[in-house]
């Protein structure tokens, strides 16, 4: 090994004489917070995003204020938009009958508590208004709030794609191409409350064939020998959730079922909960399960024919559904036009419980793909709200799991695309050659 200073100097890495960061490879960061901070008001306030017609015809956002922080960061070429905001906002409105007489006039609030790239296109929400249960506030709480989703969504994607164009501008001539692309994020549709149904969607095509929905028949049967052969009770977690739900239907309003091997031998009880007259359910998360097109299909259809009627979004991301079994959902909205099925391969409001270390090769957590620098959202059953500690909440669930696998989400920066992304890992603890049942340090 050369001495300090020594070697060839072809080698020798010096700083630049005139301070250049020639192709951006050191770490540079502007602030932005204050631009994407005005952008977001802008949009709310003045961006008419809500419909012309309907019921919401006549709402305004009074006031919009954004707190937080947003930074454009060059490292080695790649340009990334990070931001972390939290979005307030006052409404009020009128409801107009046919004759444009006033018949309802109401207010509220809602609030974004975690705008940021990794959650965007889940966003939690926070809603309030002084008259509950009105048509107004109720067409507020189910699609006005889409609507303030939506619109935060779409400007953040334009404040990317207006940092991807500036860093393109910015390279050098021939350089490679390396900045975070663009995406784009539609408004959504107004939801219809008068007129006939729609027709029916045209079935799925899959590489130039028309793929078929399981008929009810043979969903419910396959159902129905899963359990027979399975035998499995539903997990641990999960009925801990349904007894919660049976004893206080009318108190619950969020169900998380997410990241719990769930399978379709496991809805029955969760269906047969739900039809309970008190339940009174808003939100239901059952993403990164091992639910299939047959579950969904049963699940699906016992919401059409009036379970849950609360019930207002269902998230179904990371599931072990195809293209065909994602489409079963848009015959849904015949009959419940006010339920949004997600299918986002994203676990909602997923917050950061530790991070990955070091990963040694051939270790469980190297063959599980778990990668330096990845962020744990979910271990298994554990996520955020009962998370105390890797020792108190991880361990546990590593020395209970020996030999059996355990999904885990994390979030990555991907490489390829420099995009941020939750990706869902079978972690399988076991003995191997080095020390400890993973093979990688949680910190």
């Amino acid at each position: 090994m050369a001495k300090f200073g020594e070697g060839d100097g072809r080698w020798i890495v010096k700083e630049r004489e005139d301070g250049a960061n020639v192709n951006n490879w050191h770490w540079v960061t502007k602030d932005m917070s204050e631009h994407c901070k005005g952008a977001l008001n802008h949009t709310l306030k003045h961006g008419n995003i809500f419909p012309s017609d309907g019921p919401l015809a006549n709402v305004i956002i009074k006031s919009a204020e954004t707190s937080g922080e947003a930074s454009v960061n060059n490292r080695k070429g790649r340009t990334f938009l990070i931001y972390e905001f939290e979005v307030k906002l006052k409404w009020s409105g009128d409801l107009l009958d046919a004759d444009g007489a006033i018949v309802e006039s109401t207010s509220g609030s809602i609030k974004l508590p975690d705008v940021a790239a990794e959650s965007l296109e889940d966003l939690e929400v926070e809603f309030e208004t002084k008259s509950r249960g009105s048509t107004l506030s109720e067409a507020m709480r189910k699609q006005g709030v889409r609507c303030v989703t939506s619109a935060v969504q779409r400007t953040m994607a334009e404040l990317q794609a207006e940092v991807t164009a500036n860093a393109a501008k910015a390279k050098p001539a021939g350089a490679p191409s390396a900045v975070t692309p663009s995406v784009s994020v539609p408004l959504p549709q107004p939801i219809k409350i008068e007129g006939p149904a729609p027709p029916p969607p045209a079935p799925y095509a899959v590489k130039g064939a028309a793929v078929a929905a399981p008929s009810a028949a043979s969903a419910r049967r396959r159902v129905v020998d899963e359990e027979e052969d399975d035998g499995e009770q539903p997990p641990p977690k999960m009925r801990e959730a349904l007894k919660k739900l049976r004893e206080n239907p009318s108190s619950t309003k969020q169900l998380r079922l997410s990241n719990l091997s769930i399978m379709d031998v496991h809805l029955r009880p969760l269906i047969e909960a739900l039809q309970h007259s008190q339940v009174f359910l808003e939100e239901l998360d059952l993403s990164f399960n091992r639910i299939t097109d047959a579950g969904v299909h049963v699940l699906l259809q016992a919401l059409a024919t009036g379970t849950a009627l609360e019930l207002s979004t269902l998230y179904l991301g990371g599931n072990k559904v195809s293209v065909a079994g994602m489409a079963l959902s848009q015959n849904l909205k015949q009959s419940r036009s006010d339920l949004l099925v997600n299918w986002h391969l994203q676990l909602p409001r997923a917050k950061n419980m530790c991070t990955v270390g070091t990963v040694y090769p051939n270790s469980p957590a190297a063959q599980a793909g778990l990668r330096t620098g990845d962020s744990v959202v979910a271990f298994g059953p554990v996520q955020h709200e009962e998370y105390k500690g890797v020792s108190e909440s991880i361990v546990p669930v590593v020395k209970g799991s020996v030999g059996k696998p355990i999904d885990v989400v994390v979030v990555r920066i991907e490489d390829a695309s420099s995009q941020v992304q939750q990706a869902q890992l079978t972690l399988t603890p076991q003995k191997w050659s080095g020390a400890g049942l993973l093979g990688c340090i949680l910190k």
